[in-house]
Order: C-alpha cells, then sequence, then structure tokens
C-alpha cells in the first residue's frame, strides 16, 4: 500500500515526538509550508524532505525501481475505453498519468498512449510478482487462479491467442489474482518451476488491484482481462508478442 507524502511525514513527527511547528524549524521550513506538505497541498522536494527527516531524527534515502503503476494502466482505458468507469481517484494520480501519457507518447494517437502505458504499468516489474519458467496447460493456470478466491483472469500472451484450455500457455501469459501466495501453491510440483530472472519467464502471476479485472470475459472455462489491458500487459512484454499487440491495436 502506497502511503502519502503528507501521512509519512506525521510518521516522522510522531515518531520523535515533536511537533510541526518545531519540525519546522529543525528542517529550516516556514511552518506554513509544512503545513501545506501535511495536508498535500504542496509536493517537497526531495532536499526539503530529506531535511524535515533530519528534523525528526530519521534519513531519507533515494532508490530507483522499474516503473510499474496500475494508474497508468487505468488512466489509458479511461482515455480510449468506451464505457470503461474511471477508478475513484480523490488523490488525483489517475488523471496526473493521464496527463503524463499525452507527454510521453507526445501525440493523442491510440498506439503511442496504448505504448506509454503499457511501459509505465508492466506487471513483469509489480512488487510481488512471480516469475515461472518451464510450460503449464492454459486450464491448470486458470484452475490455479480460481483456487484464489478471489477475482482473477488470464492475460498477455494468452489473452492475445486465445489457446484451447488444454493447450501450453503461450510465453509471456500473465495471471493477474488476488493473492499470490495461493497460485504460489497451486503451481507447486508441476512442469513450471520459479525463476528469479524475468527474461526466462514463460508465465507470470501478479497480484491485481480491482480495477483490473474491470471489463473481463470468459471463453469457456478461462477468464481474461479486458481486451485493452490484454494489449497493455502485451506491449509491456516487448518481443514477438509486443509486435502483435501493436497489430492488433492498429485494427481498433
Amino acid at each position: 500500500m502506497e502511503i502519502s507524502t503528507g501521512n509519512l511525514v506525521r510518521e516522522w513527527l510522531s515518531g520523535a515526538g515533536v511537533n510541526a511547528s518545531t519540525a519546522a524549524r529543525r528542517a529550516g521550513v516556514s511552518a506554513s509550508t509544512l503545513h501545506r506538505i501535511l495536508v498535500g497541498q504542496v509536493d517537497p522536494s526531495t532536499g526539503t524532505l530529506r531535511e524535515i527527516a533530519i528534523g525528526c531524527g530519521v534519513d531519507l534515502s533515494l532508490v530507483t525501481r522499474p516503473l510499474s503503476d496500475w494508474r497508468a494502466a487505468a488512466a489509458a482505458r479511461s482515455m480510449l475505453e468506451e464505457g470503461y468507469i474511471t477508478p475513484d481517484d480523490s488523490d488525483g494520480q489517475i488523471a496526473a498519468w493521464a496527463s503524463r501519457l499525452v507527454r510521453l507518447a507526445r501525440t493523442d494517437n491510440a498506439i503511442e498512449l496504448v505504448t506509454a502505458a503499457a511501459q509505465a504499468s508492466a506487471p513483469m516489474h509489480r512488487a510481488k510478482a512471480l516469475w515461472y519458467a518451464g510450460s503449464a496447460s492454459v486450464g491448470r493456470i486458470a484452475s490455479a487462479g480460481d483456487a484464489s478466491g478471489g477475482p482473477w483472469a488470464l492475460s498477455g500472451a494468452a489473452g492475445l491467442y486465445l489457446p484451447e484450455s488444454g493447450e501450453s500457455a503461450p510465453p509471456v501469459t500473465v495471471l493477474w489474482c488476488s493473492d499470490v501466495r495461493v497460485v504460489l501453491q497451486m503451481l507447486a510440483g508441476g512442469e513450471m518451476r520459479p525463476t528469479d530472472r524475468p527474461e526466462r519467464a514463460t508465465l507470470v502471476v501478479v497480484q491485481g488491484e480491482t480495477e483490473i479485472f474491470a471489463g473481463s470475459f470468459t471463453r469457456g472455462l478461462v477468464r481474461y482481462t479486458a481486451p485493452i489491458q490484454i494489449m497493455l500487459d502485451c506491449i509491456s512484454l516487448g518481443g514477438t508478442v509486443a509486435r502483435d499487440a501493436r497489430e492488433e491495436v492498429m485494427t481498433w
């Protein structure tokens, strides 16, 4: 779960046992600036945030990680998918992603927008994603998703090519589910094995937000995410499946 900057600073204040005015003095910022940070009215620079942290007796380090934000996909779907109901955006992050996508794509062309959103929402890099190498039937993967006890759907290459349930899932198939731990147990003992190398993955299991499953459909006993979500996931994967997904989007 993500935490807002204001709530993070509140935790620092509480942990240090200091009030806002004391923290502002220690950080060398005005009390009004700190107040605006606490209520989410201003987005502080990294330098300012570190000074506040030091004033509360903690330090701040900046780390980078591969980008994977579901709200980028939600923004693209709200822009391009007729009938899509945009999730609650009380913090304005989906709207912010809509603006970013236009800047990243440098055009309102659907293919470019989908490509930008795909790169920003890549399931392969989602926190807690599980990578598997090997082979398993579409039906077995679907059964593992069903056993998760909550919403689930296939995407990626399986969603693009729609193989029969008895056929092997094409690489890279994505299984969105509500609990990756249950799926891990269900896939244990089969021909698929966990891998720590994403370039070897034939299946990626990802814990998805409720919004991921909006517009999902079934084919036989297998559930798939909405077509646009499938395209987003395929393009994010790169290679042949990304090329085929782009060609599909061009027909829309």
